[in-house]
């Protein structure tokens, strides 16, 4: 392990700690807000929404059903890792808490119809948190959790398929391509594993931990670490192609368009990297100034790129030089990816009078806000 790792591992830590702390904090407020999680399939948009699982409307916001319905009545703890969507369901994460001062709490998984957010199975055995969102193919659903554990369940019944120990916590939302399972661990390894059962085909080994999803392009598999370097890592066999030196962790996931690959630092500097041979694209990066926890997202044509910060600001920049077209600020935070779907922007909140902001992606004028109306606070 390097030494910069070996300093920073303590500090990231508490960076998690302390979101985690003020997630649980705002769970009984009549102003909780989400974290991470938002996933738009066609017209519906699920959200996270830390004491329920949420269906709105993609174009509107229109709350379409929740989950749990009361959740003051029914405790099923927080939800705020992003959801996973499938034909006619939704898979979901939450932590509940223990009913008693020794007790521990329940981490679950819980598989909800899409059409009424009713629930269809739900899954207890891991003993850590889930902190990011699993993946759907297949028929099974993989996920990764903070006891070191990736879990692959049966989507139609919740049961075990099997289970893969990794060598430290698993944070990072896997990327499912045909037979593999493309998953990072804190252990600071990407591995490559069979679908079917589990088993490693390739671990990629780099100098710091992995929290992020990779993007796939031809055959090339490109993520960030938090030894402040982006790879790229043949898909097939786990080879390194090329790595990129960044000014601070990649903690969020890259994108890839074309030819190109974009990445943000937990520093707010936006790279544009060649995917074949790892040079810059820009001069320089695009440096927004406030710090970025979550990787950014493209619209279809790849024309505009989009990066919130913890400060509350959704910055729009052009993919052509990085040059930046508009910037919109938020009260509260940005923590999770954006979410790109047709002329719409969705930014997740916390922190904010506001959980989730859509917003026209030619100029970030809001299109709409949810709550509608914002509760008085009790």
């Amino acid at each position: 392990m390097n030494r910069s790792w070996t300093r920073r591992w303590p500090i990231v830590l508490a960076m998690l700690a302390a979101l985690l702390v003020s997630v649980s904090g705002c769970a009984g407020s009549a102003q909780a807000t989400s974290w991470m999680g938002l996933t738009i399939a066609g017209e519906r948009l699920y959200a996270a929404d830390l004491e329920q699982v949420r269906e709105l409307g993609a174009a509107d916001g229109r709350p379409l059903w929740a989950f749990p319905d009361d959740p003051k009545e029914e405790k099923r703890g927080a939800f705020y890792a992003t959801p996973a969507v499938g034909e006619g369901y939704v898979i979901v994460a939450s932590q509940v808490p223990g009913g008693g001062f020794f007790s521990q709490p329940r981490n679950v998984v819980w598989a909800l119809d899409a059409d009424t957010g009713s629930k269809l199975w739900s899954f207890y055995d891991a003993a850590g948190q889930y902190v990011e969102g699993g993946a759907i193919s297949g028929g099974v659903f993989v996920i990764g959790n903070s006891d070191g554990n990736v879990y692959a369940l049966d989507v139609e019944s919740g049961a075990l398929r099997w289970v893969f120990e990794a060598g430290h916590r698993v944070w990072a939302t896997p990327l499912i391509v045909s037979d593999m399972v493309y998953i990072g661990s804190m252990d600071r390894h990407l591995y490559a594993l069979d679908l079917s059962n589990g088993e490693v085909r390739w671990d990629f080994h780099a100098e710091g931990a992995f929290a992020s999803t990779p993007a796939l392009r031809d055959g090339t598999l490109y993520i960030g670490a938090f030894d402040d370097r982006l790879y790229a890592v043949d898909a097939r066999t786990g080879t390194e192609r090329w790595r990129f030196p960044g000014e601070n962790w990649f903690w969020g996931s890259p994108v890839v368009y074309s030819d190109t690959v974009y990445a943000a630092d937990v520093n707010g500097n936006v790279y544009a990297v060649d995917a074949e041979t790892g040079e810059p694209i820009w001069d320089q990066p695009q440096s927004l100034n406030a710090p970025v926890r979550a990787g950014p997202a493209l619209t279809g044509d790849g024309s505009m790129l989009f990066v919130g910060s913890q400060n509350g600001t959704l910055y729009a920049l052009d993919t052509a030089d990085g040059f930046l077209l508009w910037s919109q600020d938020s009260e509260g935070q940005v923590l999770s990816t954006p979410v790109v779907g047709g002329s719409l922007v969705y930014e997740s909140l916390l922190h904010g009078p506001y959980r989730i902001r859509a917003l026209h992606v030619d100029n970030g004028r809001e299109m709409w806000a949810y709550p509608r109306v914002v509760e008085e606070q009790e």
